[in-house]
Formats: structure tokens, C-alpha cells, sequence
């Protein structure tokens, strides 16, 4: 693992955080390597069971359509139990402890990724959105083989064959180009990490949030929520991405998750990050949602409430942008005033 100063950015963070007397956890553990498996077992098995359906064997497409339709269901919410029995790779995050969960008072966690995934190079661009496009269908065409295979298997529908092999071909075109894409286009440098580290409230000035600043992959995310758990059970997530280089509006998400396994942010953790925001002369925000997994979507999946800031690409109709002095005192306002 690369030192402070040697391309190792968190490296670099853990030290600003060692000089203001901030105590850091630097937390190394091993994540599942990409590709990932969960989703391009679960096309093939759905390609597995179209054909299986087309050759006359409706009850075993049924099962195999069942299986593979759970592992995309359990992908999308953040869950991906097949990952690990493929390669691993090293990942390293660094956690700030905060005040943890009582009684009365549910703990509050800051995560900032290194990189922003919400900019028109990432998650925004046209090739992602291609791949989510692709891969909504192959969904759909998992959801209807196991409710044909049933049918069928019923006797209330005859075997469709050419659809079957059709649907098989395009599930198993569709695993494989899950299996071969290449990592996403590097996003762009998150500019809250930085001013996270160096606002951060020193100990004894009452109830602090945890904070935990990672690379930006999801099973970073579930690492701490996994580690931490008792800490911040039941607690709030607040996910701030403002990309170096967007001059758009503020956002925060009010719903996150694909069109059939929405989540709906938390209305009083949304209320708080609008009221601090308001304080610090942020404009009204966009309130969008996201339909594809994030961190605060694993965040949400897991029992927390999470609600993710950014800043959005491009200026939408005549709302004024969100300046970086804004942005910086708005992530400030909600470090020192973590009363929720």
C-alpha cells in the first residue's frame, strides 16, 4: 500500500486528519475484484432457462429463470452474494469515529467519495446509460421467463419456443457483454473530500458524525456499514459529491433504486439537509431520483436512512449554480451541526 504522498490520496487525508489531532481509522480489507459475478450469473442462468423452456423442459426453465431473477434482484439492492467466489483486490477507506446511536438520538454518518460517479463522464454518460438500457431489458426478459416457464409447465400456455431461444440468445449476448465491459470512465475529483478532512469538528465539541471517505465503489459503502453497525444502527447517511469542475445546480435525491424497488429518502433527514443548506445561502435544489444503484441506495438497502448531494451537470431552465464557497459551507454546516 502506497504512503502519504505517493499517490495515495487517503493516505494524504489521514495525515491532514493526524495534524489537527483527529483521530482516523485507516480500515484495509479485501472486496470482490471486477468484473462482477452476481449479474452475469444471473443472465445466464436467465439465457439457461429460455432455453431450457424452448427444448421442452418448463420446469426446469422455471427454476433456473427463479434463481437468476433473485441474484439481478439482490444486485440491484445492494447485495451480491456471488461476488466473493470470484477474484479479490485490496481496498483501503478511512473512517472518522463519531458519536454513536442512543436511545434518543440516531448517529449520523458523512460519506465522501475520493471520485464522483454523478458527472456526464460517469454514471451520466451516454454509455452508461446504454449499459442500464440493456440491462432493464434483460431484466424484464428474466421477470417474464419464470412466469411463461410456469405457465407453461401449467399447461395454460404451449411452449414458446422461438421467443424462448430468442430471449436466450439476447440473456446470454447480455452476460457476456456484462462480463467484458470495461471499468467505467475515471470520474472526476470530489472536491468535499478535501474540504471534509479540513472542517471536520475536533473531539469534545459535542455529538460528531462518523465519516468515512472512500474511493467510491459501492462495497466500500457496505464495508463500513457492515463494521460499524452497531454504531450507527438505525442511524442517517448523507453522501456528498460536488465534482471538481461542474458549474451546475445543487441536487439532493429524494428517491433512489430502479423504477420497482424504489426507495424513498428518510422526509426528516431531507428536511435537515434542505434547513442547513438554507442557512448557508444554497439555492433551492433539484430534487431528483436515481434510478440506478449509488451508495446511498446500499445505504438505504441496509436499514439506513441515506440522502445523496451532488451537483448537478449542467444548469436546469434558470436555477442559479451552486458556487464551491456555497457548497463548502453547506457540507460544513451539516459536520458541526450533527444534532439529528
Amino acid at each position: 500500500m502506497a504512503g502519504p504522498g505517493k499517490n495515495d490520496p487517503i493516505g494524504d487525508l489521514e495525515s491532514q486528519l493526524v495534524q489537527r489531532g483527529i483521530p482516523a481509522a485507516r480500515e484495509r480489507f479485501r472486496a470482490p475484484a471486477f468484473p462482477q459475478i452476481s449479474p452475469c450469473a444471473g443472465f445466464v442462468l436467465g439465457a439457461a432457462g429460455a432455453f431450457l423452456l424452448a427444448s421442452g423442459h418448463p420446469d426446469a426453465a422455471f427454476l433456473a429463470g427463479t434463481v437468476g431473477l433473485l441474484l439481478l434482484l439482490l444486485y440491484l439492492c445492494g447485495f451480491s452474494p456471488l461476488d466473493w467466489l470470484g477474484p479479490k483486490e485490496k481496498r483501503s477507506v478511512l473512517v472518522v469515529p463519531g458519536t454513536a446511536s442512543e436511545e434518543n438520538r440516531k448517529a449520523l454518518f458523512v460519506a465522501v467519495p475520493l471520485f464522483c460517479r454523478l458527472t456526464s463522464s460517469a454514471v451520466f454518460s451516454r454509455r452508461a446509460a446504454r449499459g442500464r438500457r440493456s440491462g432493464a431489458v434483460g431484466l424484464l426478459l428474466c421477470i417474464a421467463l419464470p412466469v411463461l416457464a410456469g405457465a407453461a409447465s401449467l399447461h395454460y400456455l404451449p411452449l414458446p419456443h422461438v421467443p424462448a431461444v430468442l430471449a436466450g440468445a439476447a440473456l446470454f449476448a447480455l452476460a457476456a457483454a456484462e462480463w467484458v465491459r470495461g471499468r467505467p470512465a475515471a470520474p472526476r475529483r470530489n472536491l468535499a473530500a478535501e474540504w471534509a478532512v479540513r472542517s471536520f469538528p475536533p473531539p469534545g465539541h459535542g455529538a460528531r458524525p462518523f465519516l468515512l471517505v472512500y474511493a467510491g465503489d459501492e462495497a466500500e459503502v457496505k464495508f463500513f456499514l457492515a463494521k460499524y453497525r452497531r454504531q450507527v444502527l438505525r442511524g442517517r447517511g448523507i453522501f456528498v459529491e460536488f465534482a471538481e469542475g461542474s458549474a451546475g445546480p445543487p441536487a439532493v435525491t429524494i428517491g433512489e433504486g430502479p423504477f420497482f424497488l424504489p426507495y424513498r429518502v428518510d422526509p426528516v433527514l431531507f428536511s435537515i439537509v434542505r434547513a442547513a443548506g438554507d442557512a448557508c445561502g444554497v439555492a433551492a435544489a433539484a430534487m431528483p431520483k436515481l434510478r440506478f444503484p449509488s451508495g446511498g441506495l446500499v445505504a438505504m438497502s441496509r436499514g439506513f436512512a441515506a440522502v445523496t448531494l451532488f451537483r448537478m451537470e449542467a444548469a436546469a431552465g434558470a436555477a442559479p449554480p451552486l458556487s464551491d464557497p456555497n457548497a463548502r459551507a453547506w457540507l460544513e454546516r451539516i459536520l458541526h451541526g450533527s444534532t439529528i
